[in-house]
């Protein structure tokens, strides 16, 4: 039995409604980039999410930085988790501020805690990342933590699409966040990415932003800007996938409850627990092998012997210990650099069939005996 780490799924349904309205576009009867289709997606991502608004780009990249860019964090510091994607830290220096690396907790996301000790009177934001997907409890720490300290709290929510904590979706919590939709995620455009956010200010600036800063759409200029517009097929997949996200996010939580259920009989392997006030959508499935194992020939084992390739890590090298943030880094974050050790990610997919599940469970099983 073969298992791929990802795959995506447009169904038939879907995928008539993007040739449809793709062929009109081609066809010359609406625009190419930025026109009704991304205005459609966005209004209805922004009420998928809770949010007053929603502005479409190009990428979750592009996303934050333009939030980043919003709020103003030129020579300023922004608190970023260590175990993130390089990217999150990568939108704070592109914007012109400084990172400011923190520890997690045990579940993989930021440590309030810990943010709290890397406060300064430079501080202006903080960024949560919700780490394969979980909207972790810690979150009302920080939203209590930025309250006190009259900080912003911005969510990277490259993960987390339709994920829930006590009932509210990832994307609402901060001041605002950025999606990604890149090929891997529960739901894709391929690449793209959208703002979400109830702040008219950071709204407008980011309508402005992602289109050269044209005032008015003319080409008048009060600021840099940059190209970071949507494409109108990649809004038409966006409307599709957002339609049939809900049945994503069930399929995976089954998923899920089967490789709880199987990994419970391997004893050398702990799942990230998910505590009951989340709706998780597993973007990814996190569990942890024993520090003893060596984790790049299990993979590889994996692979060669039982045709089962693994999910990409989130993360496998922290940003502070990424020779590119070497300026930025400022010690040890214990707890991340364990867990970055030592986690590992299964397949998980929508098409994926619990079948295969099993399977993947008792290789894993027997890749470790």
């Amino acid at each position: 039995m073969k298992i791929a780490a990802t795959k995506h799924h447009f169904s038939p349904t879907s995928v008539d409604f993007i040739l449809t309205h793709f062929r009109e576009i081609l066809e010359g009867k609406s625009f190419l980039s930025m026109y009704q289709h991304g205005e459609n997606f966005e209004k209805n991502f922004a009420g998928y999410v809770g949010t007053k608004y929603a502005a479409s780009c190009n990428s979750g990249t592009s996303a934050l930085e333009i939030i980043l860019r919003a709020i103003d964090v030129k020579d300023c510091e922004v608190i970023v988790p260590t175990m993130t994607f390089a990217a999150t830290a990568y939108t704070v220096v592109s914007a012109g501020g400084r990172p400011v690396f923190a520890d997690c907790t045990p579940d993989m996301t930021v440590d309030p805690e810990d943010v709290r000790k890397r406060l300064t009177s430079k501080t202006k934001a903080v960024i949560t990342v919700h780490i394969g997907g979980l909207v972790s409890p810690h979150t009302y720490g920080l939203l209590d933590l930025c309250k006190e300290k009259g900080l912003l709290l911005i969510e990277d929510a490259a993960h987390a699409h339709g994920s829930m904590l006590d009932g509210k979706k990832a994307g609402s919590f901060g001041i605002a966040a950025g999606f990604s939709f890149f090929s891997t995620k529960v739901m894709t455009t391929g690449e793209g990415g959208m703002i979400t956010t109830s702040d008219p200010d950071i709204y407008n600036k980011a309508l402005l932003l992602r289109n050269h800063a044209k005032v008015n759409n003319t080409n008048y200029h009060r600021e840099f800007g940059y190209n970071w517009r949507m494409a109108e097929v990649e809004a038409l997949m966006g409307l599709a996938q957002l339609s049939e996200l809900e049945s994503f996010i069930r399929r995976r939580n089954e998923i899920a409850k089967v490789y709880d259920e199987e990994f419970s009989k391997v004893p050398r392997v702990v799942p990230l627990k998910v505590p009951a006030r989340v709706r998780h959508n597993f973007y990814k499935y996190i569990a942890f092998l024993p520090p003893e194992v060596d984790r790049d020939l299990f993979h590889k084992k994996m692979k060669a012997e039982y045709q089962v390739t693994m999910g990409g890590y989130v993360y496998e090298v922290p940003c502070h210990l990424q020779p590119v943030f070497k300026d930025y880094a400022t010690g040890s974050l214990p707890i991340s650099e364990d867990l970055a050790k030592r986690h590992i990610c299964p397949p998980i997919y929508y098409t994926m069939t619990d079948e295969e599940a099993r399977y993947v469970v008792d290789s894993i099983g027997r890749c470790l005996a």
